[in-house]
């Protein structure tokens, strides 16, 4: 089946190519065939009246206005938003990433090779992470922390900050043979802790003395899936946590002891260290990306607020349409009368297309100019409840490429509805106040709406972080508005129709569905588009819901625990039997490593699809047992 549909699928792109390569082909041939006919002096005559024009306001295009300043705004703030971020992630890189390289390993302490090769780099402070539960001094509250456990030169860079404010051996420190703790303000939150408190972690009582304000370096680590707890690296030792199997991770910041101003030498300087240890399974960072996942995480976010504002500038493009149909049927009378006095029909077409993209330009000035103060504005109303820093960039080159935009989709809803007018005769402009007949419009200017659409597409493809993603969204807006033409045609061709009723409003509103010049393609096309974004918002949030709330619950197990040893097993076996006697428990080995090779090569030097580097870049889970869960289904290999 799933073959099936993928010979469908490609046999119907396939055919789609075809067909635009010819339209495309057939629009190149009328442009190059296409001579303007005008005079410079012609179009400065025509800008001159256009901007006459304008004098007179700009009612009948406030809707006009509204839709490209909207999807403007929306395109270029986005844009702005997600460099500002990056930007104060590069200009604060070393403070979040607390140094200025960082290296990772998992499941295994550095050796005393390692930690000497490190030294000679710079100053380091090495600290250890890990998972355990936090039990509170009643014992009788429970809950999953992440501890990290740090030595005395912790932070490097950046400032540690707490409340109340106390210095490394006053905050963590042994004190009366307790070490002491700072924790997460929602596990002091839950329980209930006040300085002095006791916590236990693994073996062993800790005091809490302070809770983390602000901690330096907390962007750079992974996912935390509990409340941060620090503690010393001595406290860590007396816990019994870290054994064989246990699932840790040792991480060296190092600050180097020459400044490098250069971002190749620091890459260099990250890739030589990993070269002189091969087989270790080193990752380094250096402070130009503290946080790659987060980073490419912005990038896809970028994208995809930008689909949506391309969407609703798409959207507003039919409202375009319909002004720009409005304002040619309010100046008839007017192009009659220098069509009378000699004027050609493509200066009739140049007067009030420049007049359209004056007031576009009104509306793309408008869009910009809300796009480029929106990081300023969220840098100073929302900068404390960010997790990284803002600062505020203008990114003149996404305020251009938003402009182009606006520019381009007035073009291809405008142009069509503006072209009808080159054609018209002078008779027929006054006999279509009584009388409406359809006039063509010439190829080349549907070939310059074609190729406006084009562009559109192209430069939405070519801009796109995912290129299937951006090919998508063209292939389903191109979909859209094909099925809701159709839909529109067969709804006026139903009106045309419909048996005649004596109820004179009915008549007239059926006669209004299929008349010349309805609206009813423009209306369906709106509000279809708006209601199958509205849709597919809440399919795909309903599927969510379900995929996480009913699907997964069926088959997910009431409960995990990690870090079961062989030797632990037997007596944890009897407590969840004596809890749950009716309950099943299936057992998994389970350990962390990471892809070191591939076919002799290493990782690192592998070029590799970023959808999926994130199998080479991070530790995998590798579990391993003597058959197949009853489940897995084994696709290619064995």
């Amino acid at each position: 089946m799933r073959e099936t549909l993928a010979a469908f699928f490609l046999a119907v792109c396939a055919a789609l190519k075809e067909w635009a390569a010819a339209r495309v082909a057939a629009a190149w041939r009328d442009v190059r065939g296409w001579r303007l006919d005008l005079s410079p002096a012609q179009l400065v005559l025509a800008v001159r009246l256009a901007l006459r024009e304008l004098r007179g306001g700009l009612a009948g295009f406030w809707v006009f206005l509204a839709c490209i300043a909207l999807g403007v705004a929306s395109i270029s703030g986005v844009a702005g938003v997600s460099r500002s971020l990056l930007a104060g992630m590069g200009k604060e890189g070393r403070t979040l990433l607390g140094g200025d390289v960082q290296f990772r390993l998992a499941q295994r302490e550095p050796d005393a090779g390692e930690l000497a090769a490190l030294k000679n780099l710079g100053d380091i402070t090495y600290y250890v992470t890990t998972r355990t539960m936090a039990v509170n001094a009643a014992e009788d509250d429970v809950t999953l922390v992440e501890l990290k456990a740090v030595d005395d030169a912790y932070p490097l860079a950046g400032r540690l900050d707490t409340e109340p404010p106390l210095a490394h051996d006053a905050l963590l420190g042994a004190r009366g043979g307790v070490y002491g703790m700072a924790a997460d303000p929602a596990l002091v939150l839950r329980f209930d802790l006040k300085p002095g408190d006791k916590v236990k972690l693994g073996n062993t009582w800790f005091e809490y003395r302070a809770s983390i304000v602000h901690e330096p370096d907390a962007i750079a680590l992974r996912i935390g899936f509990g409340p941060r707890v620090l503690i010393s690296r001595d406290g860590l030792a007396s816990t019994s946590l870290i054994a064989f199997g246990s699932i840790a991770g040792r991480t060296v910041n190092v600050s180097l002891r020459e400044p490098v101003t250069d971002d190749g030498r620091l890459e260099r300087l990250s890739e030589e260290f990993i070269d002189a240890f091969p087989e270790a399974a080193w990752r380094a960072r250096t402070r130009l990306k503290a946080n790659p996942g987060f980073e490419n995480g912005v990038e896809r976010f970028t994208q995809f607020l930008t689909l949506v504002g391309l969407t609703a500038l798409l959207v507003g493009g039919v409202g375009v349409a319909n002004a720009v149909a409005a304002f040619v049927e309010r100046k008839r009378t007017a192009v009659a009368v220098m069509k009378s006095l000699g004027g050609s029909g493509r200066f009739i077409v140049a007067l009030y297309l420049s007049e359209v993209l004056l007031i576009a330009a009104i509306g793309i000035v408008i869009g910009l100019t809300v796009g480029a103060a929106l990081p300023f504005v969220l840098s100073f109303a929302a900068a404390a409840v960010l997790p990284v820093p803002v600062t505020p960039f203008i990114a003149a080159d996404e305020l251009l490429l938003a402009a182009f935009y606006g520019v381009l989709v007035t073009l291809v809803f405008s142009v069509v509805p503006l072209g009808r007018a080159h054609d018209m005769s002078v008779t027929r402009l006054f006999r279509d106040l009584v009388e409406e007949t359809a006039v063509p419009v010439r190829p080349e200017y549907r070939a310059l709406a074609a190729l406006s659409l084009l562009m559109l597409a192209g430069i939405s493809l070519g801009v796109s972080y995912d290129r299937a993603a951006g090919a998508l969204f063209i292939f389903a807006i191109s979909v859209c508005f094909l099925v809701l033409r159709g839909v529109a045609a067969a709804v006026m061709a139903l009106a045309r129709r419909a048996p005649r009723v004596e109820l004179a409003w009915w008549r007239l509103a059926v006669g209004n569905l299929h008349r010349p010049g309805a609206l009813t393609p423009s209306l369906v096309l709106s509000l279809g588009l708006c209601t199958t974004l509205m849709v597919a918002l809440a399919v795909v949030d309903n599927n969510l819901r379900n995929q996480l709330t009913v699907s997964i619950a069926k088959r997910a197990p009431s409960f995990f625990f990690l870090d079961v040893t062989d030797a632990g097993y037997p007596a944890f076996e009897t407590l969840i039997k004596s809890v749950a006697p009716d309950g099943t428990l299936e057992r998994a080995p389970n350990m962390r490593g990471r892809i070191i090779r591939v076919n002799n090569t290493p990782a690192g030097r592998l070029r590799v699809d970023p959808q999926t580097a994130g199998i080479l870049n991070g530790e995998r889970g590798v579990t391993f047992m003597a058959e197949p869960p009853r489940e897995a289904r084994v696709v290619e290999g064995h």
